[in-house]
């Protein structure tokens, strides 16, 4: 007698009611499991959406970035969660400023199948962050990455936006690339 036909016997004279409930711990595991996989991935927000690039959200072109922070020496000594959270926040926030303009202008760069040295790109993103974005980035969202919940290192995404703001970026490109 082989194996599985050994055990299928002793499935049939297992109870049908303990069979169900077994039934259902599986379909539980297996529930549990899928939620566990499908929310684990970083690379993507609510809705599959990635964090990082161009996104065309009603009328406005709108530029995402994903940035990490760690919590000051100050904060981490403190160890006080509101200190280290918005240090955390701020440090990130910090990053994003520059390197949202400058992946701006590396996509833009790339889509236009060229490549500009770091003192073009320089001034690209002066000319950029001077002039057609004049704010601050948008914090997003943001959350803790430590072990233990305690804020010492967090990701937060970022954003710009604005109308036409992708073509008014592939022009100030284009005008300095070209010398104008």
């Amino acid at each position: 007698m082989s194996m599985f036909s050994g055990f299928l016997q002793r499935w049939k004279s297992v109870d049908r009611s303990h069979r169900n409930e077994f039934h259902r711990l599986v379909a539980a595991s297996l529930l549990v499991f899928g939620v566990i996989v499908g929310c684990s991935t970083a690379e993507k927000v609510s809705g599959g959406e990635e964090f990082e690039g161009w996104r065309q959200e009603e009328e406005y072109d709108v530029f995402y970035i994903r940035r990490s922070g760690h919590a000051s020496e100050k904060a981490l000594e403190s160890e006080n969660i509101a200190m280290l959270q918005s240090t955390c926040m701020e440090s990130a926030r910090l990053q994003a400023m520059d390197l949202i303009i400058r992946k701006m202008v590396g996509e833009t760069v790339e889509a236009q199948s060229g490549m500009i040295d770091g003192q073009t790109t320089g001034l690209a993103v002066n000319s950029i962050r001077n002039g057609i974005i004049k704010g601050d980035v948008v914090q997003k969202e943001c959350a803790d990455r430590g072990q233990d919940n305690d804020w010492d290192t967090c990701e937060c995404v970022f954003y710009v936006k604005g109308k036409g703001l992708r073509k008014k970026v592939e022009l100030e490109v284009s005008k300095i690339t070209s010398g104008g």
